[in-house]
């Protein structure tokens, strides 16, 4: 698994689709802290919204880095399809996991804060980076070409569901009416409410983490199914 995970990553890196997400991702975080001091957990939240987007392309980026013709000669290769499937969310977990790491180092290294902050904010806060981005992921899985074979459609539909989901921020929570649409959406407004009312934080976590699982585990039977 290492050494396909090693191959994932040196393909990812040759095809040169992670530079449009990547220059992105540096100059939000640059942009987000260009003045100090910043408040600690609204500088969270601003760059972790930017990696719940980003996420997303790098995912779809990372699982389009062979062209047709090539994926298939590597899942020949492998063996098993599952395993091929595996490792690939394993290097797009390694990436965003080392993004949010980042994400946090960044401004704690350069003093940016306007307090001293804690190691406990700093693991909260990577954890909302970390939950935000596997949304993130979990959302452009369901629209690789391993489950969706229209181009138009892989793009306008994560564009579409990532845009609708920032607008939701401003709808309060529990929804009602209209609203209850809303719960079919990665739960991110959610998260920011539940945590800035000082609710049970344990509760939204859980729910982003189920919501996170239930698409991969949709991506991973839709493709083994279509992967013939």
């Amino acid at each position: 698994m290492g050494a396909l995970i090693r191959y994932h990553f040196i393909t990812y890196i040759k095809s040169y689709r992670y530079i449009p997400p990547l220059a992105l991702y540096i100059i939000s975080l640059c942009m987000n802290y260009t003045y100090r001091p910043n408040p600690v957990l609204d500088s969270f939240f601003n760059t972790a919204l930017f990696l719940f987007f980003l996420t997303t392309w790098f995912t779809m980026s990372l699982f389009h880095a062979e062209d047709s013709g090539q994926e298939v000669i590597t899942k020949l290769h492998v063996g098993k399809k599952n395993k091929y499937f595996m490792s690939k969310l394993i290097s797009c977990t390694l990436l965003f996991t080392f993004l949010s790491a980042v994400s946090i180092a960044y401004p704690v290294l350069l003093d940016m804060f306007e307090v001293d902050i804690s190691t406990r904010q700093m693991v909260f806060g990577f954890i909302i980076h970390w939950t935000f981005s596997l949304l993130g992921m979990s959302i452009g899985l369901v629209f690789t070409r391993d489950v969706v074979r229209e181009g138009s459609l892989s793009w306008f539909g994560p564009l579409f569901i990532l845009i609708v989901t920032l607008a939701a921020a401003g709808v309060s929570f529990p929804y009602q009416g209209g609203g209850l649409l809303l719960y079919v959406l990665p739960p991110v407004s959610a998260i920011i409410q539940f945590i800035n009312e000082g609710l049970n934080k344990f509760l939204v976590f859980g729910w982003a983490l189920l919501y996170a699982i239930a698409l991969i585990s949709l991506y991973l039977w839709r493709a083994n199914r279509r992967d013939v």
